[in-house]
């Protein structure tokens, strides 16, 4: 049933754009880069959404804004802001959907794959398979898939990820679609990098 609500999900709205190269113009949910977090909350929801747990940095803030929003065929959604940033300007978007088994994650991951390549132009794609930072044992693996929109050294970026997290974990295995622009996904590759 949920790959239904996925397919279903993503082909309607990624259908009202034709072929693209604005990573502006790609929505998760009604959700796009560049909005602002206001357009979709009120701003007396804005510390409720606030995640519990933030990245222990002085650069973004995450929100839950599936806490306010229901986005169909998601188990959440985040987003994130500067930190500071008044006006809450979205700097990534990112859903997620939880699964079992990684043939119904790769499954579900390449139907993403086939909708963004039907309406969107990337400079690059990089397909990857790395251990997941998150598991210490190095026994998680992350499988995924990476649309850079701009020329290098630009890194705005689409990413499908599959989270295969080990039971040790104790982390949720989950398949993770994100919108990124540069800066955001620059923060994230140097952190990962550290």
């Amino acid at each position: 049933m949920k790959n239904f609500f996925i397919y279903f999900f993503i082909t309607f709205f990624f259908t009202f754009s034709s072929l693209s190269n604005d990573i502006n113009e790609f929505e998760i949910g009604q959700i796009s880069l560049g909005t602002s977090l206001l357009d979709y909350v009120e701003k007396d929801q804005i510390d409720f959404l606030k995640e519990d747990q933030q990245d222990p940095n002085d650069k973004y803030i995450v929100f839950e804004i599936s806490k306010n929003l229901t986005i169909e065929g998601f188990d959440f959604v985040d987003v994130m802001t500067k930190k500071g940033d008044s006006k809450y300007i979205i700097e990534a978007v990112s859903a997620a959907i939880y699964y079992d088994e990684l043939d119904e994650c790769l499954k579900i991951k390449d139907q993403i794959q086939k909708e963004i390549e039907n309406i969107f132009v990337a400079n690059e794609k990089q397909d990857t398979k790395f251990p997941s930072n998150q598991d210490a044992t190095g026994e998680s693996i992350v499988y995924g898939v990476q649309y850079y929109t701009k020329p290098y050294p630009s890194n705005e970026s689409i990413i499908v990820n599959c989270y295969h997290m080990t039971e040790k974990s104790n982390i949720n295995k989950a398949l993770r679609l994100s919108v990124n622009t540069h800066e955001y996904a620059s923060f994230i590759m140097d952190k990962s990098d550290n």
